[in-house]
């Protein structure tokens, strides 16, 4: 099991990222899942992957590059 402030920084860092709560869960869940000594193999981690991809929503920073 996850710790509670372990899913507070996770649901905090979501939140402060502009992200949607759905992303946070998906977080929580994979690293329930991972706790729980399941779903290390690399197939899992793909599908896990993908869905938390698919759940993140990333700002379009436009031709602006970094210094």
């Amino acid at each position: 099991m996850v710790d509670l402030h372990i899913k507070q920084a996770i649901n905090e860092a979501v939140e402060e990222a502009g992200q949607k709560p759905s992303l946070a869960r998906r977080l929580i869940a994979w690293f329930e899942t991972l706790s729980s000594g399941n779903g290390s193999d690399r197939d899992t981690i793909a599908q896990h992957l993908e869905i938390i991809y698919s759940d993140t929503t990333v700002k379009n920073l436009g031709s602006e590059e970094a210094d």
